[in-house]
């Protein structure tokens, strides 16, 4: 394609945004965003443009860009997970290393595929990646980072996820691997995105790639990626272009290489040979479907060409000149033999909250080096200690807990300890009756709070419904997009009462252009399996009409909705667990007050005639309660055990307008522990927990 000149930063941004047709590379969309923040870079485009002309005048001119072997580049692999699909195995890397230098060396098997009229320009790009085998500290390494972190979800710069492990740019080609990377607002699936060189902050500098699409084997084996990937997100953080930028027209901006034809959009993920989206190249050649830097599947790519070798050598002389240098090679340890290296102790569970009695699996994540001993504390589980790989153990009895793993070979130890990492609630019914929240008043340990560790979690607020506390999810600032956290209810016998259903207050007010999300689940095997129950979002879940560009606080009742959620299908079950979990669309705050978990409440209790409260609560001596009628009628109030069992009736008769208050004496209530207050008036009913000490 015809070279560009230096456009105005905002014409390169319309650019970039028209050809992102297809969300497969965020290559354009990381690149805009970038030159929006400083259109300068522009220059930076432009020299590079400059650099690979010269390299190519070189090349025309029958001179060598350096002497001796292939470029080497220092690599390390971040392995960013959370123990599942994504933390892939050491072999899947090195096929996808393999990958890399058989493209970039065009001794790909399927060299033989490129076309009669592209053998001419199909080019060996003299680059060869390895593994690093020496940190920045100089310490023995795999080349191989791994980091449990929830931004392995929705990764982006934005997210964070490179500040969770990074090696200086300046010596390594950074690569993070993820089990999802975000959209940024376009249609499709990102597969992977990296910083143009010369742009952006070192600490940024590098490639972020789904797990799935690392090499060829393992969780990439069925794909057809055929490990291209990589290949293609690592041509972008060596200075190249899609071969379809800029179109047909080319003009302002285009992939600055006259040996990729012109090429009106992406093409589809197959293998179309016989397309020719642009007839004004002379001669006119069809599309270049074979290259690594089009959107074709793995199956179809083949070939770098000599110009975008050029480019290569540019940048690899210029921007990227430090990276493979001889002393660097020597640092980074790329030209030592294979070496033993120290294990670094690692490891997980899949599920870190558990009921007494249920098994509990740890996974050893060890990196860097293989342990041969390994020796776990697990105190509190039953056995409390083990030397194999991956214990299965049991807790029986309740509680937080912490975790050591020391791990050992012939080049070294290392120890790592995670902190009240394992979390075991009862594993009977904490409450065998009805379950009522004025809000959270009482204590923290009526509920789990679950943050996913990417900015705000669920935490107690004074903007209640009733009472002096409610809970809230702060999605206004603070909270990226797609953050999930979570918060769980005790468990709950629901055999007790008929017809079980949930209740609470929820309050939320729109932000224009920005969804959140609300969902409720429901276990019946101590978290194995959850059922949902409830799920709203935007517009469905507001309380109050209307969207609000500033942080949303309730302003008074009217701005509250109770939620009347159906249990009868958890009837049967004496062991029930329900959670509340808050997605962030980056919108507003959402409020939740008064949670009940009882049989129907009738007519919703908010048009019932009255309100009440009762305190201290927690109690020592006496209770008072206050009940506010503003409907006269007959009114019945009722002290329970927590199984909805009746020790007294404090009201049973017509009470008037306005204000009355009730006694409860420490002689009405047995023994220290946790009761129920039910007001009823036949119009709706509303039950209050009472803890006594």
């Amino acid at each position: 394609m015809k070279n560009s000149i230096l456009l105005a930063a905002v014409l390169a941004v319309s650019i970039f945004t028209s050809q992102a047709q297809n969300a497969r590379c965020g290559f354009d969309q990381h690149l805009e965003k970038m030159l929006a923040k400083d259109p300068s870079g522009m220059q930076i485009i432009s020299n590079l443009n400059e650099q690979a002309a010269e390299m190519k005048r070189q090349r025309l001119n029958g001179e060598e860009e350096r002497a001796g072997g292939p470029r080497i580049i220092p690599t390390v692999f971040h392995v960013i997970h959370q123990g599942g699909s994504e933390n892939i195995s050491y072999e899947q890397i090195e096929d996808q290393i393999r990958i890399l230098n058989e493209d970039y060396s065009r001794q790909n098997a399927d060299a033989v595929n490129t076309r009669a009229e592209f053998l001419g320009v199909a080019a060996n790009a003299n680059v060869e990646f390895r593994l690093a085998k020496l940190d920045p500290q100089g310490n023995c390494t795999d080349g191989v980072v791994r980091m449990w972190s929830p931004k392995t979800y929705n990764a982006s710069d934005d997210n964070g996820v490179k500040g969770v492990s990074y090696w200086n740019s300046t010596k390594y080609f950074n690569v993070w691997v993820v089990a999802t990377i975000s959209s940024d607002g376009q249609p499709g699936t990102v597969l992977g995105y990296a910083q143009f060189p010369g742009f952006g902050n070192a600490a940024t500098d590098g490639v972020v790639v789904r797990a799935d699409y690392i090499g060829s084997i393992g969780t990439s084996a069925n794909n057809n990626s055929n490990g291209r990937t990589l290949t293609h997100e690592a041509g972008h953080w060596l200075g190249l272009f899609h071969t379809f930028q800029g179109g047909c027209a080319g003009g302002f901006f285009d992939d600055a290489c006259a040996d990729t034809p012109p090429q009106a959009e992406a093409t589809p993920s197959n293998c179309p040979f016989n397309a020719n989206t642009c007839s004004n190249d002379s001669p006119d050649l069809p599309d270049q479907v074979e290259n690594y830097m089009d959107y074709s599947n793995g199956a179809c790519e083949n070939m770098f060409t000599l110009d975008q070798k050029s480019r290569f050598d540019g940048v690899l002389s210029g921007s990227r000149s430090v990276i493979h240098s001889g002393s660097n090679l020597t640092a980074t340890g790329v030209l030592l033999g294979e070496t033993p290296c120290a294990p670094v102790a690692d490891f997980y569970a899949a599920k870190r909250i558990v009921c007494a009695g249920q098994n509990i699996t740890f996974t050893d994540n060890t990196f860097n080096g293989q342990p041969s001993s390994y020796d776990w504390v697990l105190t509190g589980a039953s056995p409390n200690a083990s030397s194999n790989a991956n214990p299965t153990v049991v807790y029986n009895t309740p509680g937080v807990y912490s975790i050591t793993l020391n791990v050992s070979n012939t080049e070294g130890s290392d120890s790592h300890t995670q902190t009240d990492y394992i979390t075991v609630i009862p594993g009977t019914a904490v409450t065998t009756g009805w379950i009522g929240f004025e809000g959270f008043e009482e204590t923290n340990e009526d509920y789990l709070i679950l943050s996913d560790g990417l900015g705000n979690t669920w935490q107690e607020t004074s903007s209640a419904f009733t009472g002096s506390s409610a809970i809230v999810l702060n999605n206004f600032s603070g909270n990226p997009l797609a953050s999930e956290d979570e918060f769980q209810l005790p468990s709950v016998d629901l055999t007790q009462m008929n017809n079980p259903r949930l209740y609470f207050r929820l309050s939320y007010k729109e932000r224009s252009g920005k969804s959140d999300q609300l969902r409720v689940y429901v276990s019946r095997d101590c978290g194995e399996n959850w059922s949902m129950r409830y799920t709203k979002s935007g517009s469905a879940m507001a309380t109050v009409s209307g969207t609000q560009a500033s942080s949303f606080i309730p302003s008074g009742a009217s701005d509250w909705t109770q939620v009347d959620v159906n249990l009868s299908t958890f009837a049967n079950d004496e062991h029930v667990l329900i959670k509340f979990r808050g997605t962030s669309g980056e919108g507003n705050n959402i409020y939740i007050d008064d949670i009940q978990i009882s049989g129907p409440l009738g007519i919703e209790d908010d048009n019932a005639g009255f309100a009440f409260t009762v305190s201290p609560n927690p109690v020592v001596d006496q209770a008072t309660i206050s009940l506010e009628v503003t409907t006269s009628d007959n009114y019945r109030i009722t002290l329970m055990d927590v199984t909805g069992k009746q020790i007294s009736i404090l009201q049973n008769g017509r009470l008037s307008t306005g204000k009355h208050g009730f006694i409860i004496s420490r002689e009405m209530l047995t023994s220290a522990g946790v009761y129920l207050l039910q007001v009823d008036n036949g119009q709706g009913r509303s039950v209050k927990k009472l803890v006594v000490q």
